[in-house]
């Protein structure tokens, strides 16, 4: 997963500066949509006790 990650950014950094200010600001609007869900996600997990029983797993 870290090569994709890295490939997100690497082609982040390639484009944002080019992008016009609504562009920016859409971009930066989905991201912060998505990092909420993720986070909303995991603790959702960890209350129901998901996530301590995939850690018991592994």
């Amino acid at each position: 997963m870290f090569e994709k990650q890295k490939k997100i950014l690497n082609t982040l950094a390639e484009v944002l500066p080019i992008m016009d200010q609504y562009e920016k600001g859409y971009m930066m609007g989905t991201i912060n949509t998505a990092a909420a869900m993720s986070k909303k996600r995991e603790e959702k997990e960890y209350d129901s006790g998901d996530a301590v029983e995939e850690k018991k797993g592994a």
